[in-house]
């Protein structure tokens, strides 16, 4: 895969730069854009480059929540796993730009309605970056109209944006409204609300703002608030940055008639008096983006429009609407482009910071740049016996980079010679931290590789089975991260593909709790004959828009359960005869699960949602004349006695585990404490059965 250009952000570096990495790879819900024009929005963008430029103690400063994290790790994972968690973080650099044009290369399967070489405008962040190419979701991409230039699409979403403002402000012909704050986006609102039939009064200290807004359609403009009538406009919107002593709201207030609405649509702080709005009976509202849609995974990552019946003016539709009035010459942009400049000037126009008579920059793009190649199938080989490790990284997230990198690139015998991730950004940061990587966008590739005779599989839930099954049929040795799969069309393809792999392939599951000194201790402990398990597991919540909470990936119970049950297995050494499972909350994930051995032994496994006050993690042992407590795998008590202690940090097992899986590869011989593929499919059906049943 050819590599492109990139604007990202360092924040452990404290830089901006602009980088080569992979050509990012289309999903079936999204298209695949080589970027004409990009649009610098300098407010937001500007205010990007700060916080990436802040010193540490900054950065603690503007996230007071991260920092409260952090400690909870230090007291949890100890200091060695909560640095390298915390350096992973700091080093994944982080793409500029939310707007933009550009011609389709690729569609994914499910992008109806867009066709390779169409024009067009694109939106969003993380989607339609500062990057020669961009794959962008079909809900965040608009086909632009023949009349209406490249340059000027790239304002769609902008556009969009103050239309969304507009329509929060519920502005209609005839009302009076005033903008507070004409800097590219309050220039945007005013002219939509021209547009609109409204008389616009604007509200701006910079005498160049100000001219520009009297060109652009608004009625009168003035330096300070104090300026205009009181208890005058319908709707007031705010365009500016107001934290700390800087209260807009309450200037915005005074302005206000009866029963107005303030519309904030920059970084206002709701910080005012209660009396004025109260006896106004004021309503503020906030402008989320560019639209409904935002922020929504379905709608953006998975297609899933909403019906226009229940939400008329999505992001999409407000985008069109915006290139419609363009194409109708009702909205032109020309006016606010200060600047225009080459994509290779970029970082340069970032290092010199924003100036007062600059609104919108253009950035050109050279639409001569390198073409993604095609992908070729390589041709299968059988893995040797006593090979040297050539490792290829499929997945580059926060727990390859913080919880099993480290461990990889201490070990001489472990070559690290790929790695992708599908924006092709995380592989690129990957590849700076191992030098001898070649990063890429595509899984294909890593698992084509010719150089690459092994595979650590790190991707999201869904993807696991059909990854490990490719990398099976390639005959790649195999470290995929658990769940093997999460249903049973996932198991069934690894059931096929284990009856044609070769013999000498090595698979293992990223079950690491196995191999971990401390259950090594506690598996030499055990007495013979029957015992009861007790596993008290307690999670902390998710985002609500976190990834594990989508379609399609199982859910979170079913993701991470399979480690407790896995560990209780190795433990006993014998058979499951039977696995139950009672949800008490199956949205949430709380659940109680029992186990039944075939000697007799039993177990049960209670995840629940933590309270934070309690450990994470108790494992509890129970045979005649035998106890044992293993607490947050930071202490080992047996028969009442401390027999293991960890001061510094847990350890679950990730180091051991990876020895165990490159000394097989290396020695061709499998560690004792490997399952099977055969037996690690039987384990997550035997899962999938209770949980549905």
């Amino acid at each position: 895969m050819t590599d492109m250009k990139a604007l990202l952000r360092f924040p452990g570096e404290r830089k901006i730069a602009l980088v080569g990495c992979p050509i990012p790879s289309p999903t079936k819900n999204a298209i695949l854009v080589r970027t004409s024009y990009s649009l610098i929005s300098p407010g937001t963008e500007f205010s990007q480059v700060r916080q990436t430029t802040a010193s540490l103690i900054e950065k603690a400063w503007q996230r007071p929540d991260l920092v409260a994290l952090t400690l909870r790790t230090l007291g949890s994972e100890g200091a060695t796993r909560t640095l390298d968690r915390v350096n992973s973080r700091l080093h994944q650099p982080l793409p500029m730009g939310y707007c933009g044009s550009g011609i389709i290369h690729a569609t994914g399967e499910n992008a109806d309605g867009f066709s390779v070489g169409q024009r067009v405008a694109i939106a969003g962040m993380g989607h339609a970056n500062h990057a020669e190419w961009n794959t962008v979701p079909i809900n965040l991409a608009c086909p632009i109209p023949e009349t209406v230039s490249d340059q000027k699409a790239a304002f769609a979403t902008l556009y969009a944006l103050a239309l969304h403002a507009m329509r929060q402000g519920e502005t209609a012909i005839g009302d009076r409204v005033v903008i507070i704050g004409a800097g590219l986006i309050g220039q945007l609102v005013s002219e939509v609300a021209n547009v609109a039939g409204a008389h616009v009064e604007i509200i701006e200290p910079d005498a160049f703002r100000r001219n520009t807004a009297l060109q652009n359609g608004a009625h009168a403009c003035f330096g300070e608030t104090s300026e205009l009538a009181e208890n005058t406009f319908d709707a007031v919107y705010i365009c500016a940055p107001a934290k700390g002593a800087n209260r807009l709201i309450d200037a915005a207030t005074r302005l206000c008639r009866d029963r107005a609405l303030i519309v904030c649509v920059g970084d206002v702080a709701i910080n005012a008096e209660r009396s004025p709005l109260y006896a106004k009976e004021v309503t503020i509202r906030q402008v989320r983006s560019y639209g409904p849609g935002r922020y929504d995974p379905g709608y953006e990552e998975f297609g899933q429009d909403y019906p226009i019946g229940h939400v008329r003016w999505t992001i999409k539709r407000n985008m069109q609407a915006a290139l419609d009035l363009m194409a109708d010459g009702r909205l032109d942009p020309s006016a606010l482009i200060t600047s225009e400049i080459a994509f290779t000037d970029i970082a340069d126009h970032f290092t010199k910071g924003p100036l007062p008579d600059h609104l919108a920059c253009i950035v050109r793009y050279d639409t001569a740049t390198p073409q993604p190649t095609e992908q070729k199938a390589a041709q299968k080989t059988l893995i040797p016996s006593n090979t040297a490790l050539k490792l290829g990284l499929i997945g580059a997230g926060n727990y390859l980079g913080g919880s099993l990198l480290p461990h990889l690139n201490k070990r001489d015998d472990i070559d690290i010679v790929s790695c992708c991730s599908q924006n092709g950004i995380s592989a690129m940061a990957l590849a700076r931290k191992v030098p001898s990587a070649k990063a890429t966008s595509s899984a294909r590739d890593v698992i084509d590789d010719p150089n690459v005779n092994s595979v650590m599989i790190t991707t999201r839930h869904d993807s696991h089975a059909e990854l490990a099954a490719m990398a099976l049929a390639s005959c790649k040795n195999v470290w995929l991260e658990k769940p093997i799969a999460v249903d049973q069309a996932g198991l069934e393809m690894l059931r096929d593909q284990n009856a044609r792999t070769p013999e000498n392939s090595v698979f293992m599951l990223g079950h690491n709790r196995r191999y971990a000194p401390m259950s090594t201790a506690l598996r030499a402990s055990l007495p013979d004959g029957p015992k009861h398990f007790r596993y008290r597991v307690r999670f902390s919540p998710l985002p609500a828009n976190h990834w594990l909470h989508q379609p399609g990936q199982g859910g979170r119970t079913l993701g991470e359960i399979s480690h407790f049950i896995d560990l209780i297995q190795s433990l006993i050494e014998r058979d499951i005869n039977e696995i139950t499972c009672n949800w008490l909350d199956r949205k949430i994930g709380d659940s109680i699960w029992q186990l039944r051995f075939s000697d007799g032994s039993t177990g049960e496994v209670s995840y629940l949602l933590t309270n934070r006050r309690c450990a994470k993690e108790i494992l509890e042992i129970n045979a005649p004349g035998f106890d044992a407590k293993l607490t947050d795998w930071r202490k080992l008590q047996i028969n009442g006695r401390i027999v293991m202690r960890s001061w510094f940090g847990q350890d679950k097992g990730q180091k051991a585990a990876i020895d165990a899986f490159a000394n097989a590869i290396t020695s061709s011989s499998p560690h004792p404490l490997t399952p099977s593929l055969t037996d690690e499919i039987r384990l997550m059906a035997s899962i999938l059965e209770a949980a549905n049943s």
